[in-house]
């Protein structure tokens, strides 16, 4: 019998239990089994994790974690999705200048780049800092928010400009979060880049209003299109610039002028289009070339050197009419933290001007192991977010479309099996196990129209109805995070992942403390009662087709205009057997003189 076992090897088969409820259903058995576990709770969670979760960094609060990163994993299957914007309240904390003059008369909107992150400061997993930053034009808009046992939220806005014009908006930004080391807990150290040429670092303080320049990088006065930042203890960071030269820098200079310690120069023909940083080593350059498209070198003291090229013409791109942007290459997302990843920089996501993204490993021969496509977008792609332990985001370039593709699909790539001499047949068994993965390759749309205040935050926006624009960037607090912020014209939507079983299930109080979502207790969109900055957004999409698949139709599916955590107003409860989170609506039965495609 079971319980009758000794201590050791329970706790050795209960690491291998597949699910948290597996455990917990374990622990309910008997009482002894129920002391065994709690005894030894934090490490059968830990095993959890470390066998569910292999790549995905958590703090050591182990039983939370395994909930917070379940519940996530299983909105991700189900398509448990909040949208909402992101608004700042009236009482923000305003740094600097803020009497400026405006040079211009600008009539499309900014773009805002996004950086957060999340540390936890308690004795639980509730105990945690998140901050939030993007550039809202000429301005940084700052969000730092403490939940838990002592919550608190403060908002910054800073300018340091005088005079503005287009060429102070803010194109690049990066936190320093608490890595950068040696701060005060009020202090937020950040990389700031502006279209006209300046990178600087600073230090902004909420409490007493203030700033300082920590450090300025050199840029010889050259208009600037993006900045970098390398994860790792002493990153690097890159400035992209309007000519295609590319200077790399170290922030772990103590110098006050920063000089480039390298630079990567346009060829003669062409000049570098986009540009990442897939570690402090390593960095992907888009030439712009058919012969050399997506150039990766190696970054060393000694200057950089060229390990790898991936042209145009090894992609098997088929030659279209009317498409002479194959040779692009819009966005690129490394995968160092993936269960996938070797060495830091090894792997990575390209989204290519076929309107393709490509999974790429510079540690096999192939040009790319494996391809992800959306057939129904026309649009670039503009951003590539992995997300979660087996999924990643894509934002388009129109139609404000976020795009979840998940890395498990049929053909999941390995790398092992992606060496030309070690190509193991699949079992029967591997053949099934893939079978029943979770296939819901889901197109969102980020359009619903914006809230008043959302309209009036920056005066060049004149847009009126529902959003139809780019998604141009995301970001992620943390690893372990159940949130996206997504950038799009003049301000930010955020998503969170977040099953409705969980949040009106029977142990919904968790959920809202831990996870801290801040969510709305009461039905209703936009109206005289409901903030703009709580207001639950109405979202659509639709679950695209396999790319094979030349006959199926994509379904539109919207999510229910009622918002309520009552359970008893789980009206598309009759969903979940389809797998659905219940705020999508169900699809309606085709009729009689519809198309039925299976």
């Amino acid at each position: 019998m079971l319980p009758d076992l000794p201590s050791e090897i329970i706790l050795h088969i209960a690491i291998h239990l597949p699910t948290v409820n597996s455990l917990t259903h374990l622990a309910q058995t008997c009482r002894r089994l129920y002391k065994i576990v709690t005894a030894e709770e934090a490490a059968f969670f830990r095993a959890f994790i470390q066998r569910q979760f292999p790549s995905t960094k958590t703090p050591l609060f182990w039983k939370d974690a395994a909930c917070a990163l379940t519940s996530r994993s299983r909105a991700l299957d189900r398509l448990g999705i909040i949208g909402r914007f992101v608004l700042p309240p009236e009482n923000v904390t305003r740094v600097g200048y803020h009497q400026e003059t405006r040079d211009d008369n600008p009539t499309l909107g900014y773009r805002p780049p996004i950086d957060s992150y999340e540390t936890w400061n308690g004795d639980s997993w509730a105990d945690k800092k998140e901050v939030l930053a993007w550039g809202a034009g000429h301005q940084l808009l700052m969000r730092i928010k403490q939940s838990g046992s002592q919550p608190h939220e403060n908002w910054i806005v800073f300018n340091d400009r005088h005079h503005v014009s287009s060429y102070d908006d803010i194109c690049g930004l990066h936190l320093m979060g608490p890595e950068s080391g040696g701060k005060k807990a009020d202090i937020e150290h950040l990389i700031l880049g502006r279209i006209r040429g300046d990178i600087v670092r600073l230090a902004l303080s909420a409490s007493d209003t203030a700033f300082e320049t920590k450090q300025r990088f050199a840029t010889k006065g050259m208009t600037l299109d993006r900045t970098d930042l390398s994860d790792g203890s002493e990153p690097i960071i890159s400035g992209h610039f309007d000519n295609g030269s590319i200077a790399l820098y170290h922030t772990v200079d103590n110098t006050e002028e920063v000089e480039p310690f390298t630079w990567i120069e346009p060829n003669s023909l062409s000049r570098s289009r986009y540009s990442k940083l897939l570690s402090s080593t390593r960095i992907a350059v888009a030439t712009g070339r058919s012969e050399d498209t997506l150039s990766i070198s190696t970054i060393s003291p000694d200057g950089i050197s060229r390990v790898r090229q991936i042209g145009v013409e090894s992609l098997d791109i088929e030659d279209q009419i009317g498409h002479p942007a194959h040779s692009t290459v819009s966005a690129i997302a490394p995968l160092n933290s993936h269960r996938l990843a070797g060495n830091p920089g090894d792997v990575f996501l390209a989204a290519w001007g076929d309107r393709t993204i490509r999974l790429h490993d510079l540690r096999t021969p192939h040009s790319y192991e494996t391809t992800y496509i959306d057939t129904t977008d026309p649009n670039l792609t503009y951003s590539v977010h992995p997300f979660g332990h087996d999924r990643f985001l894509a934002g388009s370039g129109g139609d404000a479309l976020v795009k979840i593709f998940d890395l498990r699909m049929d053909k999941t790539y390995d790398y092992l099996d992606a060496q030309v001499s070690h190509t193991p047949s699949l079992t029967s068994h591997q053949k099934e196990k893939r079978a029943k993965r979770p296939r819901k390759n889901f197109s969102l749309f980020l359009s619903s129209p914006p809230p008043p205040l959302f309209r009036q935050q920056n005066g060049r926006n004149r847009r009126r109805g529902p959003y139809r624009g780019p998604v141009y960037t995301m970001s992620t607090p943390s690893p372990s995070s159940q949130t996206v912020y997504t950038g799009i014209v003049d301000g930010v939507v955020r998503l969170d992942f977040a099953s409705m079983d969980d949040l009106a299930g029977p142990t919904k109080e968790w959920y809202e403390r831990v996870l801290d979502l801040n969510l709305p207790h009461k039905p209703g969109m936009y109206s005289a009662t409901t903030p703009d900055n709580s207001a639950v957004l109405r979202l659509a999409g639709f679950e695209r087709p396999d790319p094979d698949d030349l006959t199926t139709t994509s379904k539109l599916r919207t999510q229910t205009e009622e918002w309520c955590l009552n359970p008893e107003s789980q009206s598309n409860k009759v969903e979940e057997d389809a797998g659905w989170d219940w705020r999508w609506q169900p699809l309606s039965e085709p009729g009689a003189w519809r198309r039925r495609d299976g």
